[in-house]
């Protein structure tokens, strides 16, 4: 059983969803529904997240200043 649901788009939202439909050769009413989908689709945060594994690298000589100050602010020492 299909039902409609109708909302309500800006016209670079609209043009956006009309753009990419346009080039996945499929229609808007099938793009928004993958779009929402995949949005509402339930993942552990693991899953989520698992992209930014390993991409922040702190180095140790810079802002020594902040991390000083910062140390000495944290009450769990």
């Amino acid at each position: 059983m299909h039902t409609t649901v109708t909302i309500r788009t800006d016209r670079g939202l609209r043009k956006a969803l009309q753009d990419r439909a346009r080039a996945q050769r499929k229609t808007v009413s099938e793009v928004a529904r993958e779009i929402l989908r995949t949005a509402l689709e339930e993942r552990p945060l693991q899953l989520r997240t698992g992209h930014l594994r390993g991409r922040l690298a702190l180095t140790t000589d810079q802002n020594e200043a902040w991390r000083r100050a910062l140390r000495e602010r944290n009450w769990r020492r």
